[in-house]
C-alpha cells in the first residue's frame, strides 16, 4: 500500500476486543479451549448449517464458530486465518472432524485463491468474526500498550499494508500520521501526537510500544492522560488497522465471499467497533441492491447474559444478509 493512500483518510472511517478501555487488558490466560466466541448460537441459528453446505469461516481464530457449525451439521467448513499460530490452534481443535474441516493460513482478503486451494468453487454460508483472539495480545508483535514489545502489529508473517507499525511511525509525514490516528482511531489529539512523534524521532527512532506510549502520554493533556480510557488506546487501534489494511480487507473479503456465495446462501458478520461496522453496513447495502436481502435492518447486539459471561462482547454487532 502506498503511503499516499493514507493522506485522504476520512473521519468516518474494541478495543474491547483488545483492551476494555480502561487500560486493563481482559486477558485471563485464555487458551483455545477457554476462548469465547461471540454470538456462537446466533450464528449457527442464522446460517442453519446442513450436510450439503460448504461453509466459509473467513476468520477462524481459535475455531469456536467453525466447531459450532460443524457440530450443528455443516458438511464442510473452509476455515481461514492470517495468523499461523491461530491457524495451528484451530486445526488441532477441529481435527476430530477429519476432512470436513479444512484450515488454511490465508488472510480473508484472499478468499478466492484460498477456495481454489481447497478445491471449492462456491460456498453456501459464510461467517466473518472481525474480532481477534485474546492470545494475540501476548504474541509479542506490539498489539498491547501494556507491555514493552517491538512495534510491528501485523497479524500474519507480513503486514497487508506492506508497512509495519515502526516503519509507519518513523517514516510517514506528520500529516499522514495525524490522518491515520484520526481516521482509523477517531483520536481527538491526533495532530498533537503526530507532532510529538516527529519531534521525538529526530533524536532517535521509535521502535517499541513503551516508547510510543510514553510519547503519547507526553503529547496529550493531563485530563486525557488520566481519564478512564488509556491514552494510547485509539492510536494503537489506528496503527493496527492501518498496518493490516483492515478496512480494505473487509471490503475485498466480503466481495469475494458474495461472489462465491450460491443463491439462497447467507453471510453473517460480527464487528467490534463503529468504524468496521460502517464498512459492513455500507457493503451489505450494496449487496441488497444487487440481489440480496438483509435478514434484519438493525444489527443484533449481545444479550445481557452473554455480556455478563464475556464482558468484551458488549461492543459486538451482528449483521447478516441472504443472496436471492
Amino acid at each position: 500500500m502506498a503511503r499516499s493512500a493514507f493522506t485522504s483518510l476520512r473521519a468516518q472511517h474494541h478495543l474491547s476486543r483488545e483492551e476494555d478501555g480502561t487500560g486493563r487488558e481482559e486477558v485471563r490466560a485464555q487458551s483455545a479451549a477457554a476462548h469465547y466466541s461471540v454470538f456462537k448460537q446466533e450464528v449457527v441459528a442464522m446460517l442453519e448449517p446442513k450436510k450439503s453446505d460448504v461453509v466459509l469461516d473467513a476468520t477462524v481464530g481459535l475455531g469456536g464458530h467453525a466447531e459450532a457449525l460443524l457440530d450443528a451439521g455443516a458438511g464442510k467448513v473452509i476455515a481461514l486465518d492470517a495468523d499461523p499460530r491461530a491457524m495451528e490452534a484451530s486445526r488441532a481443535r477441529l481435527e476430530r472432524f477429519g476432512s470436513r474441516a479444512v484450515v488454511l493460513n490465508n488472510n480473508f482478503r484472499d478468499i478466492s485463491p484460498a477456495l481454489h486451494d481447497a478445491g471449492v468453487k462456491n460456498i453456501s454460508k459464510a461467517v466473518f468474526d472481525l474480532g481477534w483472539n485474546m492470545t494475540q495480545l501476548a504474541s509479542g508483535r506490539g498489539f498491547s500498550f501494556l507491555h514493552d514489545e517491538p512495534l510491528y502489529m501485523a497479524y500474519g508473517e507480513k503486514p497487508a499494508s506492506s508497512f509495519g507499525a515502526a516503519e509507519m511511525i518513523n517514516t510517514f509525514s506528520e500529516k499522514v500520521l495525524a490522518d491515520i490516528f484520526f481516521g482509523y482511531g477517531e483520536e481527538r489529539y491526533a495532530r498533537r501526537i503526530a507532532k510529538k512523534i516527529i519531534e521525538t524521532r529526530e533524536n532517535s527512532p521509535i521502535l517499541t510500544t513503551a516508547q510510543l506510549v510514553a510519547l503519547i502520554k507526553n503529547a496529550v493533556p493531563a485530563a486525557y492522560r488520566n481519564g478512564r480510557l488509556h491514552p494510547a488506546t485509539r492510536t494503537f487501534q489506528a496503527l493496527r488497522i492501518a498496518v493490516n489494511d483492515e478496512l480494505g480487507s473487509i471490503e475485498k473479503g466480503l466481495a469475494a465471499a458474495w461472489q462465491a456465495l450460491l443463491p439462497g446462501g447467507r453471510i453473517a458478520v460480527i464487528t467490534f467497533h463503529s468504524i468496521e461496522d460502517r464498512v459492513v453496513k455500507r457493503t451489505f447495502a450494496d449487496f441488497a441492491k444487487a440481489g440480496g436481502k438483509l435478514l434484519f435492518k438493525k444489527p443484533m447486539t449481545p444479550s445481557k447474559e452473554e455480556v455478563a459471561e464475556n464482558p468484551p462482547s458488549r461492543s459486538a454487532k451482528l449483521r447478516a444478509i441472504e443472496k436471492i
